[in-house]
């Protein structure tokens, strides 16, 4: 027979009186002012002769039976009972399906006079549920008990075997955070399934009971099973003894923020992909699980559980309402979204896309000045096929815009060009306008290196570089450095290339919605006496830095 570590029936648990182990967790965690103000009456008759015999609790003993949660006060053991007079039951009865939880959730094993509450001392019900203590006031004034923060204690009375608390409303059962989580409606399916995917069952043998032998010498157990989650290494937000906040977001908020991602990734260029999927759902799990209360959201950067950053500025919670639970304290997302720096590895484009542009576009877009010849004639771009790639399935040769000038040309040589995205129309390579989100950036770019000029580069008309010796070939020939496909697999067997490039500098794009920019490639020098004076660029890179959120 399997036992599982689930909410406990009622008669399947039963805890003798003096149970160190409980009595020590209570004492450990009991802290903060003791109680006042509530005088404590001690009567000689039981728990069930004070219910019996005062009629204007009837409504809250008879709903107590309604489970057989009164045959607890005949065993052997003390307890606390959190009872309400008959109007107030009335007021306040109307728990639904949660109705047997609520009953159990009044009742709790060991008996708990009034100087042993302390402020924050958190006390198990049977049902396994916890509710909290709270003193506020102080000795001189006559401090007020609440529980949960809600109920007040109005009278105390110690019986024969147990305690009894009078309150003025009746508890809302609160749930573990598993638990409530488990017991999410398919509104919010997709975190729920998420969450839970990876839930495994496992064998708990040291607390399992050896009842026998089988036929080829194994040992049969009456066992015990537990559940484990990978999330729970970091966070074991099952545990009754830690506290945590959660950031709940519905299908719909999920839904919208990925909608917003797709917008965002059309824009540049790409696809938002399973593989980006699984990416932005890790970084919800991992952000929305935090240690401890959150109640105050004037930070701007609450670090998780998982270290992963919520910024109170971007997403939203609704502070106003939030659950309360067992173990914590749970906010509804109101808006939600997946940081730059996590979603988005680098965006790249290659300038010679310029040659799929219409005519009308390529002189709006791209700004040519001192591409001359001997003869003082301007002479058009060219997109000079170069050297064979490392990777030829995918880009057989590396393809340079290219534009050249006379050395006694004394006036401003220069490119300066927006940034494009290539995609396909019936069949034929076409180019337009790309677009990236706003944030802080580091820029890269790669040339042709071998006798390329100095060149100074510019961002929307910044300098962000002078002088830059292009010719060099590390970092600045192609995109064969910095995070090359060699980089980021660890293999030597594979070839360097597909990098950033190498690093002009950090670059701010403001604005709140996707934006476009300029960047200038102006001549400096020659890299030496004789060698052609030319600019030749194969690509640039922007990779959010960890600013950009």
């Amino acid at each position: 027979m399997k036992k599982i570590f689930l909410i406990m029936l009622l008669g399947a648990v039963v805890f003798a009186s003096c149970n160190d182990a409980w009595n020590d967790h209570y004492d450990d965690t009991a802290g903060g002012s003791s109680t006042g103000g509530v005088e404590e009456e001690v009567l000689d008759i039981s728990l069930r002769e004070f219910f019996e015999k005062n009629t204007e609790y009837n409504d809250f003993y008879n709903w107590l039976k309604e489970d057989k949660v009164d045959e607890l006060f005949d065993r052997d053991h003390y307890m606390t009972v959190w009872a309400v007079k008959n109007d107030v039951f009335a007021r306040d009865h109307n728990f639904g399906d949660k109705d047997s939880l609520a009953r159990i959730y009044h009742v709790n094993y060991l008996s708990f006079p009034k100087n042993t509450l302390k402020d924050g001392l958190r006390i198990k019900a049977i049902n396994d549920i916890y509710l909290q203590v709270n003193i506020r006031g102080n000795e001189d004034n006559g401090n007020v008990i609440n529980i949960n923060n809600k109920a007040t204690v109005l009278d105390s009375y110690q019986t024969q075997n147990g305690v009894i608390y009078i309150l003025d409303q009746l508890l809302e059962p609160r749930m573990n955070l598993y638990d409530f989580l488990y017991s999410l409606d398919d509104d919010y399916s997709i975190i729920r399934d998420s969450i839970f995917a990876k839930n495994r069952e496992l064998f708990d043998r040291e607390n399992s009971t050896p009842i026998g032998v089988d036929k080829t010498g194994n040992t049969i157990y009456d066992s015990i099973f537990y559940v484990d989650n990978p999330l729970f290494e970091k966070v074991k937000f099952n545990s009754q003894f830690e506290q945590f906040t959660a950031f709940l977001p519905s299908n719909q908020i999920i839904s919208e923020c990925f909608e917003k991602l797709n917008s965002q990734y059309a824009l540049m260029g790409q696809t938002f992909t399973q593989k980006d999927t699984v990416l932005a759902m890790t970084w919800i799990k991992e952000a929305m699980f935090h240690k401890g209360e959150i109640t105050d959201f004037s930070t701007q950067d609450i670090k998780s559980a998982f270290d992963r950053i919520w910024r109170t500025t971007v997403q939203s919670v609704d502070q106003s309402d939030p659950v309360e639970l067992s173990n914590g304290l749970l906010y509804k997302v109101t808006d939600l979204k997946i940081p730059n720096n996590v979603i988005i590895s680098r965006i790249k484009s290659l300038v010679h896309y310029y040659e799929y542009l219409s005519e009308e576009d390529k002189a709006e877009l791209y700004t040519i000045k001192g591409n001359v010849n001997a003869n003082g004639e301007s002479t058009l771009p060219v997109m000079s096929v170069l050297d064979a790639t490392p990777a030829p399935a995918i880009l057989p040769n590396y393809v340079v815009f290219h534009v050249s000038s006379v050395e006694d040309y004394k006036e401003e040589f220069s490119v300066e060009f927006t940034p494009l995205e290539r995609y396909v129309e019936d069949g034929i390579y076409k180019a337009r306008v790309m677009m990236v989100p706003p944030g802080e950036y580091d820029f890269y770019m790669g040339f042709h290196a071998q006798a390329h000029p100095f060149v100074n580069v510019y961002f929307n008309e910044d300098l962000l570089q002078s002088n830059i010796q292009a010719s060099l070939s590390t970092p600045w020939n192609y995109d064969r450095v910095n995070e090359t496909d060699r980089d980021l697999n660890g293999s030597a067997g594979i070839n360097k290339w597909n990098g950033l490039g190498g690093k002009i500098g950090t670059i701010m794009i403001d604005g709140e919605d996707m934006s476009t920019f300029k960047v200038k490639v102006e001549f400096s020098k020659l890299n030496a006496i004789g060698d052609p004076k030319r600019i030749r660029i194969y690509h640039w890179a922007l990779k959010p830095t960890a600013n950009n959120y």
